[in-house]
């Protein structure tokens, strides 16, 4: 057998693996089903490790020994007919009856072992699977479900084939109340310490007090609004305020470039504390004679040092122009290890652009949705990642929040525009409005629509400072965000003065 297949196939027949599998169930359907199915030199053991996966499929119970793997093969002949007709089928479990664990695999708990397996099985499949698109490309085989051979073809099949890789997601919390207490023990003592790094406050004082946002907390993250109410806006200034806290993002966005996201970051930092002058909003500096000042390029000078020293403004930003999720997953993928990444930020995600036919987009981002939320869990080993995206609301839900009297609820979440997989899937979901005399005001109301812990926050009117682009509250004054410097970050990259 591979290596790692023969103790995972042994565990199963032998130990009360029930609840492992259920916890794992994606993982072991995908070896059962994608990798092993392919796998043409490993017959015989392929089909004894799926008939065990069959077994916990169609009994809801762990098998208990080896042999009762081989009388549910004799006496179940409709279901799993493929096995009894495979020669050597008998032998191989004779074989398991009689296997003695190697003792580096035995040293192996069962979640590492199956992981190990699991990555050594997705390797192997994606070096077949890309062997079989250059025997495509150069037309030595053509399967059954393609016509023709050739390199379109090849890439047709190969896109085909990786969609269906597995995706691992984080293991589900599961098993006895009574042999669970460390891990309780352990949830509450991660809950009071703050210090751990995993929560990234808005910078909106009014929901932090009402929810923790964190990789391990609430991560996938959305601010829904009708276009022209701030969507962006806020995005950024949530964006601003994890940086200061020292947080690594990486911002994708359909409608502004780089540089625009890096001027509005720059001109946001001048609402922080240390700085006590004003700079003409970005729109002034736009060839307006006479408005921007010798001394304002001074004062930007000032900021723009502070931003590559990296004194006031710790964090790290990665902002790039991706149309499309798998590119945006495979920088994720590729930059981690030197970036770390704690966030990601996709405006929009909605805007991004999917494969297949536009008539069934709709069932594109159904997935890309659920894929995003995946990823949240998922990433870095299932350390997490918090995505923000902004969502734009339909007409319907455009029409109820104008209709809506002072102090009512402008949106609900049958607002979102898109696909309802937003609903169930959002852990945090905020909302934007404004109406016309608050559009030239500069102001913007606040509402929580969605926590999937902690409690509903009150809506709160806010003010936006159309120089710096930062927020304030009308009726009180917002506190600062507390930055988290270190020693390492600051004076990274030197101090002398950059000018304008």
């Amino acid at each position: 057998m591979p290596a790692y297949l023969s103790e995972m196939l042994y565990r199963l027949c032998t130990k009360d693996m029930y609840s492992f599998f259920l916890q794992n169930k994606s993982g072991f359907l995908w070896l059962a089903k994608s990798w092993i199915d392919g796998d043409r030199d490993e017959s015989v053991n392929r089909s004894t490790f799926r008939a065990a996966i069959l077994y916990f499929q169609k009994q809801g119970r762990a098998l208990g020994s080896v042999d009762a793997l081989l009388q549910y093969v004799i006496h179940n002949p409709d279901e799993i007919r493929e096995f009894k007709q495979i020669a050597g089928f008998n032998d191989d479990i004779g074989d398991l009856a009689n296997y003695t664990s190697d003792p580096s695999d035995a040293a192996l708990d069962d979640n590492l072992l199956f992981c190990t397996l699991l990555a050594t099985a997705r390797k192997k499949w994606i070096t077949s699977q890309f062997k079989a698109a250059a025997g495509i490309a150069n037309g030595n085989e053509t399967p059954d479900k393609l016509k023709e051979s050739g390199p379109s073809a090849a890439i047709r099949w190969i896109r085909g084939e990786l969609a269906k890789d597995f995706t691992p997601e984080a293991p589900a919390v599961a098993g006895m109340l009574h042999e669970n207490v460390p891990n309780i023990r352990q949830g509450l003592v991660e809950r009071l310490a703050d210090e751990k790094g995993d929560r990234f406050p808005l910078g909106l004082p009014h929901i932090d007090d009402c929810v923790i946002v964190g990789k391990q907390k609430l991560r996938f993250i959305a601010i829904i609004g009708m276009s022209g109410d701030g969507k962006t806006t806020l995005t950024n200034y949530i964006c601003y305020n994890w940086l200061r806290q020292g947080a690594h993002v990486l911002y994708c966005s359909t409608e502004h470039s780089p540089q625009e996201i890096w001027e509005f970051m720059a001109f946001l930092h001048q609402s922080h504390p240390d700085y006590d002058f004003r700079l003409p909003s970005l729109n002034d500096w736009d060839g307006k004679k006479g408005v921007v000042t010798r001394q304002d390029l001074s004062n930007m000078s000032t900021i723009l040092t502070d931003i590559q020293n990296r004194k006031n403004l710790p964090g790290l930003l990665d902002c790039q122009q991706f149309r499309d999720w798998d590119s945006i997953v495979d920088h994720l993928n590729q930059n981690h290890k030197t970036n770390k990444y704690d966030i990601l930020i996709v405006d929009y995600l909605g805007r991004l652009d999917v494969p297949g036919d536009p008539r069934f987009r709709n069932e594109a981002m159904k997935k890309l949705v659920h894929d995003a939320q995946g990823l949240t869990r998922s990433f870095d080993g299932n350390k997490g990642l918090i995505v923000l995206t902004p969502i734009q609301v339909n007409r319907e839900g455009n029409k109820k929040a104008q209709k809506a009297e002072e102090g009512e609820a402008r949106y609900d979440l049958n607002a979102i525009s898109t696909v309802s997989e937003y609903q169930h899937d959002l852990d945090l979901c905020l909302s934007v409005w404004s109406d016309d005399d608050m559009k030239m005001g500069e102001q913007i109301e606040i509402q929580q629509l969605k926590q999937r812990r902690g409690r509903r926050s009150p809506t709160k009117r806010m003010q936006l400072n159309p120089s710096s682009g930062a927020f304030g509250y009308i009726d009180v004054q917002a506190p600062p965000v507390e930055s988290k410097l270190t020693p390492e970050s600051i004076g990274v990259f030197g101090g002398e003065d950059i000018g304008i």
